[in-house]
């Protein structure tokens, strides 16, 4: 009995290596090289937009920056510790947070700094923007990283949405460009690749925040012009008050202009949006010249 035990085990071991050898075997290229590594001079697929390392705002070798303060609608979630059965209540509400630009000698890459977290749609916002700069400013890109960060008031743990679409393209191309940006104006849109300007929601609170925050103008959509007010109807029938909210359509700009502390402009395009966040020539701080090549000849210059 005791030979019969280990002839079986015998034959399980030898049966167990000859199947190692037959998957080495079938899963060895013909070439010989590993599978799990690329071959010599196949070249590196990069990813369009990265989420990157918070990096330290030191300036630290060839590096041009530009930031800029923008109005975004925080969402919290209030929870009814003494109601486990009743719904949380989702409270929006608007705050400036402060995008910036860096442009750095790298590889091609659009990385995205990952202090707050920032959300899938926001990165594809960051792609929108390279890509539209590249189209309007026809400049090549491959030799230089360029790195969006967002720095907030310390109460956002995470920020998402295409609202910052337009303002990093403006402040991607202040730092090609060399020019400064007005202070004094913001701008919420979302961008495409065509440059055209987008609508945002939450335009009246974000219009708050702005004011707040000391901005005398606001940059809108052409198709943010109208907006939905709520006014409330009341009608009696003998000593029962009835009440309900009726929806009123107003123009954007006269509405946010005649409750607020702030002007308001339309734009459509990236370069109608330049037009006013620009800094006028006369007041820009001079700033070495981010070092970039052109895909086109000097003279030619192709407008988004």
């Amino acid at each position: 009995m005791p030979i019969r035990e280990k002839t079986l085990t015998v034959l399980l071991v030898l049966s167990l290596v000859a199947n190692t050898f037959l998957l080495a075997a079938i899963l060895t290229p013909a070439d010989g090289s590993s599978p799990a590594l690329s071959k010599p001079g196949e070249a590196e697929v990069l990813p369009t937009a990265t989420l990157a390392p918070l990096l330290s705002m030191e300036a630290t070798g060839n590096r041009s920056v530009a930031s800029m303060q923008v109005p975004v609608i925080l969402r919290r979630i209030e929870i009814d510790q003494n109601c486990p059965l009743c719904r949380d209540e989702v409270i929006e509400e608007a705050t400036m947070v402060n995008v910036s630009v860096e442009v750095v000698p790298g590889r091609g890459r659009v990385l995205v700094q990952t202090t707050p977290l920032t959300g899938i749609v926001f990165q594809d916002a960051a792609n929108h923007a390279v890509a539209a700069v590249a189209n309007r400013s026809r400049m090549d890109l491959t030799e230089n990283d360029i790195i969006f960060s967002i720095q907030d008031p310390g109460e956002i743990s995470e920020i998402d949405g295409p609202s910052a679409g337009a303002l990093m393209a403006a402040l991607l191309l202040a730092v090609l460009e060399d020019f400064s940006l007005n202070e004094s104006v913001t701008v919420t849109g979302t961008l495409d690749e065509d440059g055209r300007v987008g609508p945002v929601g939450g335009v009246f609170e974000k219009a708050g925040a702005a004011a707040a925050s000391g901005k005398a103008l606001l940059l809108l959509s052409t198709e943010n012009n109208w907006m939905t007010d709520y006014q409330e109807d009341v009608r009696w029938f003998g000593g029962l008050r009835l009440a309900r909210q009726r929806p009123v359509v107003k123009d954007t700009k006269e509405y946010i202009e005649e409750n607020l502390d702030i002007q308001v402009k339309y734009v459509t395009t990236l370069d109608d949006l330049l037009a006013d966040i620009r800094m006028a020539s006369g007041e820009q701080e001079s700033r070495s010249p981010t070092k970039l090549k052109s895909i086109y000849p000097p003279e030619s210059h192709v407008s988004g």
